[in-house]
C-alpha cells in the first residue's frame, strides 16, 4: 500500500505553483510598464522636436542679426603674408584691393642701465632715492632704500617696485651679465610713443640709474609707420583697425616694399551659412515625419502620431516657406524660389538651382541679408511659430509637462503593484507551506496507524 507522503510526493514541491500564480498576478504590472514605456518614448519624441525646432530658431536668430553680416562675408589675400596679416574684412561692404607698404613697425620701448658689479656698493653711496615714472596714462613713484644693500639688491628692489605699481605696463629685470655683474632693464608691455617710458623727478640712487640709461629704440621710432595707396600713417600698434574702415590687419614685417591686400566676396562661406539653415529646416522637417508617420499596411504608428497639432506643424513651415516677404519690393529676393531654393513632396527643403543662388550670392548679397532680416518674410513668421511651440508654457513643454505627470502616475501604479505581488507571493507562500505541514501531520498518522494495525506497506 503506497504511504500518503507518496501519494503528494509529485505535488509537494510548490515552488513553481507559486511562480505561476505570481506571474498571472503581474499582468496588470506589466501592462502598466508598458503604457509607460509608450509615454516614455512619446516624451523623448517631443524632446527631440524641441531639439530641432530650438536649433533651427538659433540659425534664424544668428542669420537675421544684423551685426553677424551672415551673406555679405569677404575674403582676404595679400601678396607677401609675411608682411602683412588681414584679420577681417567683415566691416567692408564691396570688393578692394589696397596698396600697402610697411617702412616700421610699432615697438615696444627698453632701457638698460650700465653693467655693475653685482656684490659692489657704489650705488647705496647715493643714498636713498624716488622717481616718478609714466607710462602711457598711468604715472607713479618708486620709491627705493639702500642702507646696507648690494647693487644686486638696489636693482632688484627697484625692479620689484616696478612691478608692484606696473605690472600691466612694464616689465623690469635684473640679468646677470656674468658671473659677477648683473645689468637693469625695463621695457614697456605695450608697443608705441604713446606707451613710452618716462622718468622725471629723480633723486638719490635713482638718479643715478635713470640718469644713466640707455634707450634702445629711440622715440621718433617707437610708432609703425605704413602707407595705404599713398597715404602715410602712424599707429602704435603693429594691429591696425582704423586706418580703413571696416578691415583689421596686421602689420608683420618692415621691408619698405609695395604689397597687395585684396578683399574680394566670401560666396562660398555666405552660401555654407544658407546650407546650415536648410540643414536646420530640414532637420525639423525630418524630425517630425519619422514621430508622426503612420503606416498604412502594418498599423504602426509613430509615437507623436496622435498629436495632431505637431504632425501638422511641418506642412506648415513648408505652406509659410512658399510665401512671399510682403513689404519687399519687385526686383528684390522677396522669397525662397528667387534664391533658387524650392521643396520637395515630402517637406524636404533643397537647392535646386546653384546658378541663380551663386550669381545672388555674388552680385546681391544684401538682398539675402534684407529677405532674412525683413519683418514680413516667412522666415519671421517660422520663428514665432517655432518658438510658439519652444517657449516655456508653449505646445511642446506644456506636452511634456502633461506626460511627466503620466510617467510619475505610472511609478505609482506600478509600485502600488509590486507591493500587492510582494504581499500576495507572501501568502501564497504561507498558504502551501501550511499545507505542506497539514500533509505532515497526516503522514505522521497515516504511519502511526500502520505501525498499530501490524501493516506492511
Amino acid at each position: 500500500m503506497a504511504s500518503i507522503s507518496s501519494l503528494f510526493a509529485q505535488t509537494s514541491s510548490y515552488e513553481p505553483f507559486i511562480t505561476q500564480l505570481v506571474e498571472i498576478e503581474a499582468q496588470k504590472k506589466l501592462r502598466f510598464e508598458s503604457e509607460q514605456s509608450d509615454v516614455k518614448e512619446s516624451k523623448t519624441a517631443v524632446s527631440s522636436v524641441s531639439k530641432a525646432l530650438t536649433d533651427l530658431e538659433a540659425k534664424i536668430t544668428e542669420f537675421t542679426t544684423v551685426s553677424n553680416n551672415s551673406f555679405e562675408l569677404f575674403t582676404s589675400s595679400v601678396s607677401d603674408s609675411k608682411v602683412v596679416k588681414v584679420n577681417s574684412a567683415s566691416g567692408l561692404d564691396r570688393e578692394n584691393a589696397f596698396n600697402i607698404t610697411v617702412d616700421r613697425l610699432a615697438k615696444r620701448d627698453v632701457a638698460l642701465d650700465t653693467v655693475r658689479t653685482g656684490s659692489g656698493t657704489d650705488l647705496a653711496a647715493f643714498g636713498d632715492g624716488s622717481v616718478t615714472l609714466t607710462i602711457g596714462t598711468k604715472t607713479d613713484t618708486i620709491n627705493v632704500t639702500t642702507a646696507g644693500l648690494t647693487n644686486e639688491e638696489i636693482l632688484e628692489a627697484f625692479s620689484t617696485e616696478i612691478a608692484n605699481k606696473f605690472g600691466d605696463e612694464a616689465s623690469a629685470s635684473v640679468f646677470n651679465t656674468t658671473s659677477t655683474d648683473v645689468q637693469f632693464s625695463i621695457q614697456s608691455l605695450e608697443t608705441g610713443f604713446e606707451n613710452r617710458i618716462q622718468f622725471s623727478g629723480a633723486t638719490g640712487v635713482l638718479a643715478e640709474l635713470t640718469g644713466s640709461m640707455l634707450e634702445l629704440v629711440p622715440d621718433a621710432e617707437l610708432d609703425a609707420e605704413f602707407t595705404i595707396d599713398g597715404v602715410t600713417f602712424t599707429r602704435a600698434s603693429n594691429n591696425v583697425t582704423d586706418a580703413v574702415d571696416g578691415l583689421d590687419f596686421t602689420l608683420l614685417d618692415a621691408t619698405g616694399v609695395e604689397e597687395q591686400m585684396t578683399i574680394s566676396r566670401d560666396t562660398a562661406s555666405s552660401k555654407d551659412n544658407l546650407e546650415d539653415f536648410i540643414k536646420a529646416f530640414n532637420d525639423v522637417n525630418e524630425t517630425i515625419r519619422e514621430r508622426t508617420f503612420i503606416n498604412a499596411e502594418t498599423g504602426n504608428k509613430g509615437p507623436l502620431q496622435k498629436y495632431r497639432t505637431i504632425r501638422t506643424f511641418s506642412t506648415t513651415l513648408r505652406q509659410n516657406a512658399l510665401l512671399n516677404a510682403s513689404a519687399i519690393t519687385n526686383g528684390n529676393v522677396a522669397n525662397f524660389t528667387d534664391l533658387g531654393i524650392s521643396f520637395e513632396n515630402d517637406g524636404k527643403m533643397i537647392i535646386d538651382d546653384s546658378d541663380l543662388l551663386e550669381q545672388v550670392l555674388r552680385d546681391n548679397p544684401e538682398q539675402i541679408s534684407a529677405f532674412f532680416q525683413d519683418a514680413s518674410s516667412p522666415i519671421a513668421t517660422m520663428l514665432s511659430q517655432s518658438e510658439s511651440f519652444t517657449e516655456s508654457g508653449g505646445i511642446l513643454s506644456t506636452l511634456e509637462d502633461s506626460l511627466d505627470d503620466k510617467i510619475e502616475n505610472f511609478n505609482v501604479l506600478i509600485k502600488r503593484e509590486e507591493d500587492y505581488l510582494t504581499e500576495f507571493e507572501t501568502d501564497q507562500r504561507r498558504i502551501f507551506n501550511e499545507l505542506d505541514a497539514l500533509l505532515e501531520a497526516g503522514q505522521a498518522q497515516f504511519d502511526q496507524v500502520v505501525q498499530f494495525a501490524g501493516i506492511n506497506i
